[in-house]
């Protein structure tokens, strides 16, 4: 029998979504009214005072707050080499676009990423004096006519009507187009819309879409990987 350690470790694609709801302890300043005394005047005024805000607590949907709580055991398994995590270029600058993600947790909370290639080398511009980066980035994925990211765009949505693509679901169907073509095991996201619409579709592929308590539960099992 081989050596767990001789075993290489499955390879996860992160979804955007995970670093948003990864950021979980965020410096702010919270305002509280207060009774303030200014020499002989007392008034009430806003005071501010440091405090961690976990923006995960106010998830209303009981389901995807439990996912997003699995994440930070997910990331755990990322350090002990357990999983490998990667993420493309275009991962990368949609997570650019994404507010609140200072979190004293770090990135993923501190799990180690990869940058894996697209299926075809390519420059484009991400941004820059006059330039809309999302429209310019939209631009660039319209532009791509190959046969199985169109199949993707098809199993995610993208077309909507006769208005331009989705460019959520465009950018969801770029994501795993690079998962696949670099033989990525999972798909790791928290968008239960996208895992409804890959769960309807004919498109086959060996990249299996999962979310957290999906892969926690593979990656927990000695036998699992």
């Amino acid at each position: 029998m081989l050596s767990e350690s001789l075993i290489e470790p499955p390879t996860a694609y992160v979804d955007t979504n995970v670093f948003k709801f990864s950021a979980t302890e965020l410096i702010r300043y919270v305002g509280q009214e207060k009774r303030v005394r200014w020499g002989p005047i007392e008034e009430v005024g806003l005071v501010f005072t440091e405090a961690v805000i976990n923006p995960n607590d106010n998830i209303k949907n009981i389901e995807l707050k439990l996912e997003a709580e699995v994440l930070p055991h997910l990331a755990e398994q990322g350090r002990t080499g357990r999983v490998r995590y990667v993420i493309s270029d275009e991962s990368q600058y949609e997570i650019w676009g994404l507010p609140a993600l200072d979190s004293e947790t770090g990135s993923f909370y501190g799990a180690p990423l990869e940058f894996i290639e697209a299926p075809f080398k390519y420059e484009r511009v991400w941004g820059g004096l006059g330039i809309d980066g999302k429209a310019a980035q939209m631009d660039f994925l319209c532009s791509i006519k190959d046969k199985r990211f169109l199949a993707f765009q098809k199993a995610t949505g993208a077309y909507q009507g006769a208005e331009l693509p989705n460019r959520n679901q465009m950018i969801d169907a770029f994501h795993l187009w690079c998962a696949e073509h670099n033989n990525c095991d999972y798909f790791l996201t928290l968008d239960f819309s996208l895992i409804s619409a890959l769960e309807r579709t004919k498109l086959k592929t060996d990249v299996r879409i999962v979310r957290p308590t999906d892969l926690y539960r593979v990656l927990s099992n000695p036998h699992g990987v």
